[in-house]
């Protein structure tokens, strides 16, 4: 693996945050950041923190990342053009949306499908933000769904403390 520098145009939109990672997007870059995932230029949004990041996945031109723009909110997709190296930025991405994750608890809402009820650290902060991911099959609308929700989430809270 070669080491490249970090394209001054990089450094001047990370505005003296620290970068961690970089990869080349078309005519900009994909950076990880300490606090969050900073877009190629154009995108929006222009970043994304880590907490509100479900999941990234690699493919050799692209890169998909899935996130949940408020808790309990439909999770909406970003294709993110990479090109060259991009398994380190690949890493720092997965390391840092992991770390976000403080607690993940699955709970049944209708028969073995239900949510994922998930405590992530706010970058920079010392709070939790609480987000429910819905299963594939359970209609995020239903009012009912969406009670048994909340009230799996209170009784973790609850059950934890906070």
């Amino acid at each position: 693996m070669k080491l490249h520098r970090t394209p001054s145009e990089l450094k001047a939109r990370a505005d003296g945050r620290r970068i961690l990672a970089w990869a080349s997007s078309g005519s900009s870059q994909v950076a990880a950041l300490e606090t969050e995932l900073l877009l190629p230029e154009g995108l929006e949004p222009g970043q994304l923190p880590w907490d509100l990041i479900l999941r990234a996945s690699w493919e050799p031109d692209h890169a998909d990342i899935v996130y949940q723009p408020q808790a309990g909110g439909s999770p909406r997709t970003l294709v993110i053009p990479v090109s060259g190296e991009f398994e380190v930025l690949a890493a720092v991405v997965r390391e840092q949306v992991m770390g976000s994750i403080v607690i993940q608890h699955h709970v049944e809402l209708k028969g073995e499908i239900g949510a994922r009820l998930i405590a992530r650290r706010i970058p920079g902060d010392t709070a939790l933000r609480w987000s429910v991911v819905f299963d594939a099959g359970i209609d995020t609308k239903d009012p009912i769904m969406r009670e048994r929700a909340d009230e799996a989430l209170s009784t973790l809270r609850t059950s934890l403390g906070v």
